[in-house]
């Protein structure tokens, strides 16, 4: 699975070679070796999805919907977690998880078939304005 790393310090993506230590230090590796420690920095895996674009969605992207060719103004933020959805052969809600996503005044909803009706507009760390979440 792929993941993008957020540098806390430089307030940047990391596109070196990255290695995970057991201990949750990360090695960033080109030309000169750096580590960054747990706190420094912000993991954030990959839906393994593409949005209308083409362009990969990770947990912490904001995505808009043009669902049936519409531009919704309301803004969703990619999660990792647990969240419940409907099961009509068992009839009853289970227990799932994965990539769910938020929108202020909607509950979470499981991640969909973004390459169908999601845009990507920026991400959580970069673009905080984006959302009130």
């Amino acid at each position: 699975m792929n993941y993008r790393i957020w540098n806390k310090e430089s307030k940047s993506w990391e596109t070196k070679q990255t290695a995970i230590r057991s201990n949750g230090s990360l090695v960033l590796i080109q030309g000169s070796c750096q580590i960054l420690e747990p706190g420094d920095y912000i993991l954030q895996w990959s839906t393994g999805r593409m949005d209308i674009t083409g362009l990969e969605v990770y947990e912490g992207d904001v995505i808009e919907s043009h669902l049936g060719g519409h531009i919704f103004a309301l803004n969703m933020v990619v999660k990792q977690g647990s969240y419940q959805a409907y099961c009509p052969v068992d009839k009853q809600y289970m227990d799932n998880v994965g990539f769910d996503v938020s929108a202020k005044g909607l509950p979470d909803m499981p991640l969909g078939p973004v390459e169908d009706y999601a845009k990507v507009i920026g991400n959580i760390l970069e673009n905080p304005e984006l959302t009130e979440l």
